[in-house]
């Protein structure tokens, strides 16, 4: 399992922000060729807020090549041109291998 992360600064509307990114952006991020799934969360700060991102988004992809090919496609193209749409300060992507075995606690 492969995935992509993109790391929103937060915005001067969080309102406009959340409709626009719910109602038109993951509309468009689902039409991504080889997503698997996705997950969205807004989070809160753990102690003094240093830096924590307004929302993230991880997209799941089988492999590294999948989703190269997933921003590489006609579609990938429409997701990245719609970004200042909703975020004109733009955005911090970043990708990884997810390692599936998981520690089972007790």
């Amino acid at each position: 399992m492969y995935c992509l992360s993109v790391q929103y600064p937060t915005p001067d509307d969080a309102d406009a922000f959340r409709a626009y990114y719910a109602d038109r952006h993951l509309p468009l991020a689902e039409r991504l060729p080889g997503l698997r799934s996705y997950d969205v969360a807004y989070p809160a700060p753990l102690g003094p807020d240093n830096g924590t991102p307004f929302c993230i988004f991880r997209g799941y992809f089988d492999s590294a090549e999948d989703m190269q090919r997933a921003l590489m496609s006609e579609q990938g193209a429409e997701v990245a041109a719609d970004v200042p749409n909703y975020s004109p300060k733009g955005a911090t992507m970043f990708h990884f291998a997810v390692d599936t075995k998981a520690l089972a606690l007790a």
